[in-house]
């Protein structure tokens, strides 16, 4: 393996490549000699990898952008995301011996399909782009934005199609063309509620078993004005449609849901989700969720952190073990050594079940835009970290300085260079939700992922705990006009209904709800919903 160079700068451009003297292989030579004359001689053919096509510069390397997201959360003494440890390995290690200058382009997470919709749009996205917004991928390919990867892939991704399987990779494949390489998904574990169990201690309570336990906690911290910000305090947060799920999923009449229903409707519109948005209204009026939580949801995804380790927040359901790998949960220990965060599992049927969703088995969809003349590059790099070697650093960094091997698992070394390097690894290592170590062992790759020692316990709890009871999701290989055109229009309605519902006078609760509902199938709910029915019954041989 190629010496690193941790804290060198590397060129940050063709000329400055030059003047380092850098040489290039006799295969890239021959290549570019290629190239050149195959353009030449074929001036008015369009190449299959989209509509634009670059030749070489005078230094003969070619720029591979690469969208990134930018998170807004890196911890002090961190190096820039664009030019850190991460962005050197992969440029000395793949750019370099392909002659090829890696750059990475930065979208803010929370505006990322905003600015990618606009990027793809002008014709100006970077060469890799990814999503986990499935209605976008659809758009972009109803409009003809995507390269099929098929056949690059064929030819330049064997390790891909190794690390991925056509379990994954299917996930990608529309009206029978690969316009997208799905990450994979370690652990399909969705969300998991965590508490503050020191202040259940304080209120002499027992870790909540139950929702009606899980109420009174809420009720005993508000009332006792715990942590420090006494009755400022946020009781439960995190609230918003895609966060409050196993709450929702634990009030819906499961007898009363076919496969079908769970397919067609969105959850909020199935039997018994009335009663689950009645809950969360008493909450809101009770004071016991954020009176902010509107002005959080899908724009400031950072408030909730802050809370969190500022001591305001006493319970909630994020991302299952994301106070873990986001590091807020390390953050919160050090402002205050005896805050203890504890998994609960609380949301309960009156049966004694606790459904909740889990997530598909791909990540997001990492695609190429027709605009890009990149393409082929684009898969030889992510072949590239579909290596072992290659996803191992981009997971745990340095051997011996951020991690070490025990028993065959990387270890996270409790350090500043760990956590200033691997905050964010997985915006780096796009093709692995999750840490991963095994294709096989289930068992292994969830060690992997609580391999910390100092939260092993939270990471083992949190998993087990989402796993009780799933749901999984439904999913079949036609693309739903509808469904695309209406996108925007219903996920902004979405999250409007929830607020007006949430914090709805609770006398007229039930007339809000009946008039949210019927302006959101009035906008095109109805005909998504009605077109998803017909849609799931061809697949599976259905009859009207």
């Amino acid at each position: 393996m190629k010496r690193i160079s941790i804290f060198r700068r590397p060129p940050a451009d063709p000329a400055s490549l030059a003047s380092s003297a850098r040489s290039i292989s006799l295969v890239g030579l021959i290549a570019i000699v290629a190239l050149v004359i195959l353009l030449s001689g074929c001036a008015g053919l369009k190449s299959h990898v989209g509509d634009a096509q670059e030749v070489a510069g005078s230094s003969g390397r070619t720029t591979l952008t690469i969208e990134l997201f930018d998170r807004n959360n890196a911890p002090q003494g961190a190096s820039p995301i664009t030019d850190n440890f991460m962005t050197r390995y992969i440029q000395e290690q793949f750019g370099d011996p392909n002659g090829l200058d890696i750059k990475f382009v930065t979208v803010p997470r929370s505006e990322e399909e905003e600015k990618l919709n606009v990027l793809m749009m002008a014709g100006q996205a970077p060469d890799i782009i990814f999503t986990y917004n499935d209605q976008l991928v659809h758009n972009f390919i109803t409009k003809n934005l995507l390269v099929d990867l098929g056949p690059l892939l064929e030819q330049h991704g064997p390790e891909l199609k190794r690390l991925l399987g056509e379990d994954v990779l299917r996930y990608g494949r529309f009206e029978g063309k690969q316009y997208a390489i799905p990450a994979k998904r370690v652990l399909t574990a969705q969300s998991t509620t965590f508490i503050r169990e020191d202040w259940l201690e304080q209120a002499g309570l027992p870790l909540p078993a139950t929702t009606e336990q899980f109420y009174e906690a809420l009720q005993a911290f508000k009332t006792m004005g715990l942590g420090r910000f006494g009755e400022h305090n946020v009781p439960y947060g995190y609230v918003d449609p895609f966060h409050t799920q196993p709450l929702l999923y634990s009030f819906l009449d499961w007898a009363r849901i076919s496969e079908e229903d769970r397919f067609a409707s969105p959850a909020w519109l199935l039997p018994g989700s009335r009663e689950a948005y009645r809950f969360l209204n008493k909450l809101y009026h009770e004071g016991l969720i954020d009176p902010d939580f509107a002005l959080q949801m899908d724009k400031d995804t950072h408030q909730f952190q802050k809370n969190l380790v500022n001591g305001r927040i006493g319970a909630a359901t994020p991302n299952t073990n994301e106070p873990v790998y986001m590091g807020y949960l390390a953050e919160l220990q050090s402002n205050d050594p005896k805050a203890r965060l504890t998994p609960i599992d609380p949301f309960t049927t009156p049966q004694g079940k606790r459904p909740k969703p889990v997530l598909p088995q791909n990540g997001m969809y990492i695609m190429v835009p027709r605009s890009s003349a990149n393409a082929e590059a684009a898969i030889r790099y992510l072949n590239w970290m579909a290596e072992p070697e290659h996803y191992l650093t981009l997971q745990n960094g340095i051997l011996g300085v951020t991690y070490e091997m025990v028993d065959g698992l990387p270890v996270a070394l409790d350090n500043e260079e760990s956590n200033r390097m691997l905050y964010n690894y997985f915006d780096y290592c796009i093709l692995l939700n999750g840490k991963f170590v095994h294709p096989t062992d289930e068992a292994l790759n969830r060690k992997a992922n609580a391999s910390d020692p100092r939260y092993e316990s939270f990471t083992v709890k949190s998993i087990e705990y989402a796993m009780h009871d799933t749901v999984a999701p439904l999913r079949i290989d036609a693309m739903i006009p509808s469904e695309i055109k209406y996108a925007g229009i219903l996920e902004a309605k979405v999250n409007e209904m929830f607020v007006k519902i949430i914090t709805a006078d609770p006398e007229a609760f039930d007339d809000v709800v009946d008039r949210e509902f019927e302006d959101y199938m009035r906008l095109g709910g109805a005909q998504v919903i009605e077109d998803k029915r017909e849609a799931y019954r061809r697949e599976h041989g259905k009859p009207r």
